[in-house]
């Protein structure tokens, strides 16, 4: 193939603390302000400022989403990370991609209050970029048939999805489909996008170091017209470490691609440049997480549905109710399997998924009092 459409998510969750049930009646502070400064602060110093800057450097293009619980602490806690993406959507190198604001589960639930929370994510990216999406990605790329038609309904044109097995036994990853709803769907090359993201540092990897020559030799040799590498942004610099050598992959890369004659493109170029391969029916809800790639880092057990439940019948539609939707509270309550409990305790502020199932809960109740 000659063409790569790299996509990177941005987001960060306003975490909640330790909200004890002797809290309950007399404290309505829930977040964890502390440490969600002292991350966004490390994270934008690792990651943010000197991905944004060596990707500016390089010439690196990239589609890039930004949830809006990522755009208010930011702005509260690390403005300068704001004034590079700034500069990056001006660079003319990215192309915003939309998503939910809080980075929510309400696709699956309310399509009202899904619709909403897009909509205010969309006003939030044209209010500080400037910019108007029409590329849209769902919260940890959670697709269905049923998604993706209230995604056309909203007027997007294309829509990200996970590659799992199933679909890429039957249809390729490496072209544009189409879906049922009509429009244009990319499917992630997890693949060759978790050779960055997860194996990139791996001595125990037996292609270990991955090198951008490798890498663009690699994408070379990959039958079908584009690799879609879909990752967090976090990757560069604070997944993968500077120590890694991630930063001088990254301004290798481009060379090494355009050596090949490989074109990098945002998801706009590509969906002018490419047919529609033919339409791909995804009935069945997929994400990118996990092995399993569904929904069970959310939803896997009894805790992570019992909050659920109680969620949803808060209803109270407030910025409080709103950011308790985020993906990342129900996700710090998985119990994950073998394979996957590793990434959950990293990214765990509290170390334990019945803490974070406490918190939550509790946090709930007191909702329920006032």
């Amino acid at each position: 193939m000659n063409t790569i459409a790299i996509f990177l998510e941005v987001h960060q969750p306003r975490r909640l603390r330790r909200y004890s049930m002797k809290e309950i009646g007399h404290s309505h502070s829930y977040f964890w302000d502390e440490k969600n400064y002292e991350i966004m602060q490390r994270v934008t110093k690792k990651c943010y400022v000197p991905a944004l800057k060596v990707f500016m450097e390089s010439g690196v293009k990239a589609s890039v989403s930004l949830s809006g619980t990522f755009m208010e602490q930011a702005k509260e806690y690390a403005p300068e990370s704001i004034d590079e993406f700034k500069s990056y959507f001006k660079s003319g190198l990215s192309e915003a991609v939309a998503e939910t604001y809080y980075h929510s589960l309400a696709s699956i639930w309310n399509e009202s209050e899904f619709a909403e929370q897009v909509k205010q994510q969309v006003s939030a990216l044209k209010r500080e970029f400037g910019v108007k999406p029409e590329s849209f990605r769902n919260t940890e790329l959670i697709y269905s048939d049923k998604i993706a038609d209230a995604v056309k309904s909203m007027g997007f044109k294309r829509v990200l999805a996970e590659g799992t097995d199933y679909i890429i036994s039957r249809h390729s990853p490496n072209y544009i489909y189409r879906a049922k709803s009509g429009i244009s769907l990319f499917l992630r090359n997890y693949r060759l996008s978790d050779d960055i993201s997860f194996r990139f540092s791996n001595w125990e990897w037996p292609e270990y170091p991955l090198t951008a020559d490798k890498y663009a030799r690699w994408i070379s040799e990959t039958p079908g017209n584009i690799a879609n590498l879909f990752m967090d942004f976090e990757t560069f610099g604070e997944h993968q470490v500077a120590e890694t050598g991630i930063f001088e992959f990254v301004r290798a890369l481009p060379k090494e691609l355009k050596g090949r004659g490989i074109e990098m493109v945002t998801l706009e170029e590509a969906d002018r440049m490419f047919e529609k391969s033919q339409t791909i029916s995804v009935p069945e809800i997929t994400s990118w997480a996990d092995t399993r790639r569904d929904l069970s880092p959310w939803l896997g057990n009894e805790m992570q549905k019992q909050a659920f439940s109680e969620l949803k019948r808060i209803d109270k539609k407030d910025h409080v109710w709103r950011s308790l939707q985020t993906s990342d509270h129900l996700y710090y309550m998985s119990t994950g399997t073998s394979q996957d409990i590793t990434v959950h305790e990293y990214f765990n502020p509290y170390k334990s998924p019945y803490y974070a199932f406490l918190s939550f809960m509790n946090v709930m109740q007191d909702i329920k009092m006032q």
